[in-house]
């Protein structure tokens, strides 16, 4: 009697134990990573969740780039201001060059102007550095970086973290995030996302440090604020200088 009764506790056990094992399996998919799904929804919720990310309209940031390249002089300090707004404009002005560099887009071109004049850029409207200051970021990483898809589950700074591979070339536009907190903490293999900070409910990276060849450059956020309300014209295309012509004689 004792043994029947077993038997029938373990069938029951399996059975209760068995929708949650399937539902578990196909959560994770064959290879047992997450689903792509379950990673943007967790990165989302780390964040602050998507009804904070979606409140925001608008940002300024104002922070400092540290250029740190031994070979090409002393460590480099330069003050930027940087402006986003829906949808997808965003200009970065650099205050203390004498040329004042700027680079933006205005919701239909990409642009920079510098020393040599103003420029068209293409990539500004789908760039990293775009997608960082976009004021609902978290929200449009299928926008900004198509054709993801999770390859596997690997290391950063011996902290385990999921990868995710876009259409784009891996080692520059690959989406690492961490395991244990959700947070997305690096773009490709040079951009690390760091320091990240609540402002206005959403965890913002304060720090973002981009490996290049022989050093780095590093954007510190000294301060972000959230929904104020900036004109449009911060964002347009700088008109080219016209050279003065020649009087005639």
């Amino acid at each position: 009697m004792k043994s029947l009764i077993l038997i029938l506790a373990l069938a029951l056990i399996q059975l209760v134990a068995y929708p949650a094992f399937s539902l578990e399996a196909e959560k994770t998919g064959s290879d047992g990573l997450p689903s792509l799904e379950e990673i943007l929804d967790r990165y989302v919720k780390a964040v602050g969740g998507e009804g904070a990310v979606a409140k925001i309209k608008t940002r300024v940031f104002t922070g400092r780039e540290i250029d740190d390249r031994p070979y090409a002089g002393p460590v480099r300090v330069t003050p930027f201001k940087a402006h986003s707004a829906l949808s997808d404009k965003w200009v970065l002005v650099w205050e203390g060059d004498k040329a004042r560099r700027r680079e933006g887009f205005d919701g239909k071109v990409g642009w920079r102007q510098d020393a040599k004049g103003v420029s068209l850029e293409e990539l500004n409207h789908r760039s990293k550095l775009a997608w960082l200051l976009n004021p609902q970021g978290p929200l449009k990483l299928r926008q900004y970086f198509p054709g993801m898809k999770v390859t596997e589950r690997s290391h950063i700074e011996g902290k385990p973290a999921y990868v995710v591979e876009t259409d784009r070339e891996r080692a520059y536009y690959s989406l690492w995030f961490d395991v244990e907190t959700g947070l997305l903490v690096r773009i490709g293999y040079y951009w690390s996302l760091k320091d990240y900070r609540r402002v206005g409910g959403v965890l913002i990276p304060f720090r973002v440090e981009r490996s290049r060849k022989g050093g780095s450059t590093t954007y510190v956020f000294d301060k972000v604020e959230n929904s104020s309300k900036l004109d449009d014209a911060l964002f347009k295309k700088p008109e080219a200088k016209k050279e003065p012509t020649a009087e005639k004689g």
